[in-house]
């Protein structure tokens, strides 16, 4: 199978039997279930509703915030990285002039 055509899995989450096809390999949509089903285990453990949907939509909001958490971080590093070329491409620039008035 070619890395762009659809892959099928079926997975177990929260006790119900999924056939999902995506553009990942099996193995990975198999973390994410593993992953999804964690989260769910822990939601159960955290409340005191039995109801499967309030478990999941409470999964599916603590993912959502993990998700969101890491997005800023990434945009924070993005500007840290941003911020450290900036500084070396100044540098560069200043090594360079100075070299071009050392040759002149």
């Amino acid at each position: 199978m070619s890395p762009s055509s659809p892959q099928g899995s079926r997975v177990v989450i929260f006790g119900n039997e999924y056939s999902i096809k995506g553009d990942v390999d099996s193995e990975t949509t198999r973390r994410v279930a593993d992953y999804v089903n964690q989260k769910v285990s822990e939601a159960q453990k955290s409340g005191s509703s039995r109801d499967k949907l309030k478990t999941t939509i409470l999964s599916t909001m603590n993912i959502a915030g993990e998700l969101f958490e890491y997005r800023g971080r990434c945009k924070s590093q993005i500007k840290e990285l941003n911020a450290v070329k900036d500084k070396a491409q100044s540098i560069n620039k200043r090594i360079d002039d100075a070299l071009d008035s050392l040759r002149s």
